[in-house]
């Protein structure tokens, strides 16, 4: 690898080059402010570490943006490589266009515009002893990337989300996500109700991750299919979910603070769910 490789790459004839004021440029800032349409689900992942996630995964690419003045290392060059060989669109540009996109002092000169997948519940494979966890209203991107990232850790089949309150596609989601957004099935209801009647159809016992309970995370044995609801930063979980039978479960607090972030709490009982199965 190295600056031979890169021109050679740079003499292929689906690289086009564009400027500052080309429409991709405004698509891609609209994407990383959130001002663009979230019906597409499209996402913006920039650098050497979130192209190397998107290798491995089924994602789709819609455009590829590299600035060769940026790249340095044969690992970017690499890669430069691979999604120039990709079904999508290619385009170059200079340092200065690229600096304006790129939320890093030394960007990698790697950028790429891809599409979350849809998923429906009707796909899933569910294991006899699946865990899901429903996001229910949850405001903050990374918290939910947090989420997303534990979830991929202990192995959750599924992500269900209700009341949707962010973007799936914010960038500060899809960065401290670590890739997880690019492989956990996530599917949105259209109501609390439609979640519900689902995890009843299929026979999942719900746990509701709520302060007031009087038992521990720590004393249920999460047996058969387990669904764990956790709820919104400022409210909780909607009221919707205290009409039907579920478990409420807490987490012991020592300390002068009545309750953990709930990135932080998800983590702990999560983890606890997937271990006892």
């Amino acid at each position: 690898m190295g600056n031979l490789d890169m021109k050679r790459i740079m003499e292929k004839t689906n690289i086009k080059w564009i400027g500052a004021k080309n429409d991709k440029i405004t698509e891609i800032k609209r994407l990383i402010k959130g001002n663009y349409p979230d019906s597409e689900r499209l996402f913006v992942a920039e650098g050497i570490w979130a192209h190397q996630r998107l290798v491995n995964t089924q994602i789709e690419i819609k455009s590829f943006i590299l600035c060769p003045e940026c790249i340095y290392s044969d690992e970017a060059t690499q890669l430069v490589k691979t999604f120039t060989e990709k079904d999508a669109d290619v385009y170059a540009v200079s340092r200065s266009v690229f600096e304006r996109l790129s939320e890093r002092d030394k960007p990698d000169g790697l950028l790429s515009v891809g599409m979350i997948p849809f998923y429906k519940k009707e796909d899933l494979e569910l294991k006899d002893d699946a865990v899901i966890l429903i996001l229910d209203g949850l405001e903050n991107p990374g918290n939910i990337g947090t989420i997303l990232r534990t979830c991929d850790g202990a192995g959750v089949d599924a992500i269900f989300i209700c009341n949707r309150r962010a973007r799936m596609t914010n960038p500060k989601l899809i960065k401290s996500s670590m890739g997880a957004v690019f492989v956990i099935p996530i599917i949105e209801f259209s109501s609390t109700a439609a979640c519900i009647s689902w995890l009843k159809k299929y026979h999942f016992n719900i746990y509701l991750a709520d302060t007031r309970s009087t038992k521990t995370f720590k004393e249920f044995e999460y047996k058969g299919r387990s669904a764990l609801v956790v709820g919104s930063e400022k409210y909780g979980v909607s009221d919707k979910w205290y009409s039907t039978e579920t478990q409420k479960l807490v987490i012991p607090m020592l300390g002068v603070c009545d309750s953990l972030n709930v990135g932080t709490a998800t983590s702990i009982c999560i983890y606890e769910i997937c271990m006892k199965r």
